[in-house]
């Protein structure tokens, strides 16, 4: 098993999709119509260890590789965070630049902002996490934020900012309201 540390690699562009065209941001009457595209994959021979290539649609944002495995206890090397990892870490950063960016557009008197954050969740895996079952189901139970902020402010104008930013944060989004979802399948390059 590797012991690559390098988690987080920028990289100079975004590597082709086979399966779609990556088409740039474009804005409409409604806002920015925006994507982040992503490319995983199996490193193979790595256990679960996994690479994803990911960069936004938005011109200046850049291209990143990514490696993600899983723990011990289902078979992964502890090499790199979790899938969940990854998506609460993106919940808190998301919020945070909101927040970050609502300070800074009113010009509030804010000197620290700091997010606590527990996304719960439930895993049916027979065998694995739970005794009976026929298939594998997994069960978002709730997200929790924390918001800690050292601020000369109004309990008022907190709120709001918080208010504000939580509607503005893409990514707690995703995860509060239902959204559409896709999967298709390509089987030998083939759409089944």
């Amino acid at each position: 098993m590797s012991t690559q540390k390098t988690i987080v690699t920028p990289i100079e562009y975004m590597p082709d999709p086979e399966t779609y065209p990556i088409k740039p941001a474009k804005k409409s009457k409604e806002g920015l119509d925006l994507e982040v595209n992503v490319i995983a994959e199996m490193v193979p021979e790595q256990g679960l260890l996994k690479r994803c290539y990911v960069q936004p649609n938005i011109p200046t944002f850049g291209a990143f590789e990514l490696l993600c495995d899983e723990g011990l206890s289902i078979g992964g090397s502890n090499l790199a965070p979790a899938p969940l990892a990854y998506l609460a870490a993106g919940i808190a950063f998301c919020f945070l630049t909101h927040l970050k960016g609502y300070a800074d557009y009113k010009q509030l008197k804010i000197f620290n902002i700091k997010l606590e954050q527990k996304m719960k969740f439930q895993s049916r895996i027979p065998g694995m996490t739970s005794d009976t079952g026929g298939q594998m189901e997994g069960y978002p139970n709730g997200l929790e934020t924390n918001v800690i902020i050292d601020s000369d402010e109004s309990p008022e104008t907190i709120n709001e900012m918080i208010k504000v930013s939580e509607k503005a944060c893409m990514a707690a989004q995703t995860v509060v309201n239902a959204v559409p979802s896709t999967i298709n399948i390509f089987q030998n390059g083939i759409q089944i």
